[in-house]
């Protein structure tokens, strides 16, 4: 990096992208190694694995650069790597001169990326797409696969699309890297014995860059069809002899225009927008980028199964009614037009039917009211020959009200129907115990990294690990699980209150959604008058409060219970590979 330019060179390939600072921004050119320009003066080398983005802030450019990542993923074609540290760095050892506000500006912008970056787990892949499911990737047609990876990839995963729109511009596609922030795990080695039967179980849960951002910033949809919190969820089989199984179910806020923001109420009113047209103008799109997606054309089967989950009394029970008759409404319109998708919706009222002791069984009612429709959309499979024998055609939608807890359970137990057909024992999905699979040793392999993915995806979205995790774990509530839910939902009250808008703040700048105005006069983080002094003096300390009385009612009778069970446990922190042990 030098005063006026940057240069980055691929030591292996010789190709080169040169960044020149002009009087309006700067000015981009890919070239190779030889037809680098002259260049002489100081500069600083930084060795880099990828580029995340550009970022102009007040000074002038920054870019956010991998310096080091680890393998996650190498099993035959799939490659994925995760990122552990990205360096943001400025591209011009000359940038503007700064007033003392606007320094005390710049320097927030980067905290915020700072904490953006920290607070997701990032995975990219520089030899395959890891945005598009093992279908999509199966149905790309020759011209497709011509392209370079980011050309094709699912631009709703495609998270820093937005921030390397120079580098696609100057046609620079060595250097365009899509990152995704997801959960992702893999189980090595998997066997289930009783079966003679081993594979390795690829788990990804995909995040769309579309409206994003926390509980209760982002709710319900926008005018482009996006809903908040939308994650596709990807369950794969890979096989010792080359063989491939997948099933992709999904989860999104409730395709309604509404909104639920906070106002020191536990639970927030929810708000729904009066014009039921827009909101079915909005459903459609949200349905028609479902059916373009998820269903197969050629075989005439266009199945999506909306499963929604809230309550269906109080608030959630008028949200409930506002969705139903919004299916209803698109469901005419698209018919109208002549579509033939077969769009499903059924309301199931989680809480009701589950809450009371012992009736967690009940969701073995779910299963059989939507399981002709679960079976009818199949799974995608393909041989070791490359030849596809079976494609999934449609996909389960999930949701609650956040789209984490009730939608979590709900979701694990689909896939574990999944799984017994991507194993080949349909004879098993007969059985009456829909919450288990009859491998008790895979079984709670399966379970823990059901409730791997629900931590991660709770502690992007509302701050705090998921909900009803005992359940998904073990079959049943337990005392342990009830007591950390109490904690969780103190923690989710103070952190969504009173941190949220920071954190909604730094990941509308990673994504490159707010660009900061260098010639602004006023500083958008000044704080109103008297506004820090009611929120440091007066509500946190409300909050404070709360958590001490809720400990002291809640947690003290059993004070004794919970330390004798920690003394001989591992810690349970999210944190734990930086804790001394």
């Amino acid at each position: 990096m030098y005063d006026t330019r940057a240069v980055f060179e691929n030591s292996e390939s010789g190709n080169c992208l040169v960044v020149t600072q002009v009087k309006d921004g700067r000015d981009l050119k890919s070239c190779d190694r030889s037809q680098l320009p002259d260049i002489s003066g100081p500069c600083v080398s930084v060795p880099i694995e990828a580029i995340f983005g550009i970022y102009d802030l007040l000074s002038g450019s920054y870019v956010a650069v991998v310096v080091e990542s680890e393998p996650f993923v190498s099993s035959g074609t799939i490659n994925i790597r995760k990122v552990k540290k990205i360096l943001i760095l400025p591209l011009f050892r000359n940038g503007r001169l700064l007033s003392e506000q606007k320094q005390k500006d710049e320097n927030i912008y980067l905290n915020l990326l700072h904490q953006a970056f920290a607070n997701h787990s990032f995975f990219f892949s520089a030899t395959c797409d890891i945005t598009l499911s093992q279908q999509r990737q199966a149905m790309l047609s020759q011209n497709q696969l011509s392209k370079p990876i980011w050309a094709r990839a699912d631009d709703r995963f495609f998270w820093n699309h937005k921030v390397i729109e120079d580098l696609i511009a100057c046609e620079a596609d060595q250097w365009i890297v899509p990152f995704m922030s997801a959960f992702m795990d893999i189980k090595l080695g998997c066997e289930i014995a009783e079966e003679n039967v081993k594979f390795s179980l690829l788990f990804i849960s995909r995040r769309s860059r579309y409206r994003q951002g926390c509980r209760f910033t982002r709710r319900g949809i926008d005018e482009d069809g996006h809903v908040a919190n939308f994650v596709e969820t990807e369950q794969i089989l890979l096989f010792p002899d080359g063989k491939i199984t997948s099933y992709v179910q999904i989860r999104g806020s409730i395709p309604v225009h509404w909104s639920s923001p906070v106002h020191m109420k536990y639970d927030p009113v929810v708000q729904i927008n009066e014009d039921r047209n827009y909101s079915v103008d909005c459903c459609e799109k949200h349905v028609n980028s479902l059916v373009n997606v998820y269903s197969d054309n050629d075989i005439n089967c266009n199945s999506i199964l909306f499963l929604n989950l809230i309550d269906s009394k109080k608030d959630q029970g008028r949200l409930g009614v506002e969705f139903k008759e919004t299916i209803d409404a698109t469901q005419n319109r698209i018919k109208g037009n002549g579509s033939t998708t077969d769009l499903a919706y059924v309301w199931f009222d989680f809480h009701a039917e589950c809450k009371k002791k012992g009736k967690w069984n009940n969701l073995s009612k779910l299963v059989k009211q939507i399981d002709t429709k679960f079976r009818g959309q199949k799974f995608f499979c393909k041989l070791p020959s490359g030849i596809v024998s079976s494609w999934q055609c449609g996909v389960v939608r999930t949701n609650c009200m956040d789209n984490l807890d009730r939608t979590n359970v709900v979701q694990s137990l689909i896939a574990r129907r999944s799984l017994l057909m991507q194993l080949g024992k349909t004879d098993l999905l007969d059985s009456e115990d829909v919450m288990n699979t009859p491998w008790k040793k895979f079984e709670g392999l399966y379970k823990s990294l059901w409730v791997k993915n629900a931590d991660a995806l709770a502690l992007m979205y509302a701050g705090t690990g998921a909900l009803k995790v005992d359940f998904t774990l073990t079959g049943k509530r337990t005392f342990k699980g009830m007591y950390n839910d109490g904690v969780n939902a103190v923690m989710r009250y103070y952190i969504n209150n009173f941190t949220d808008g920071m954190k909604q703040d730094s990941i509308d700048m990673v994504l490159g959604n707010y660009k900061p105005d260098p010639q602004s006069p006023i500083s958008p983080f000044i704080p109103r008058p008297n506004q820090e002094t009611l929120a440091d003096n007066f509500i946190k300390a409300f909050v404070t409060m709360v958590g001490f009385f809720s400990f002291f009612l809640i947690g003290a009778p059993y004070f004794r219970l919970v330390s004798t069970w920690a003394t001989h446990s591992a810690p349970n922190c999210i944190c734990s590979s930086r804790c001394p042990p």
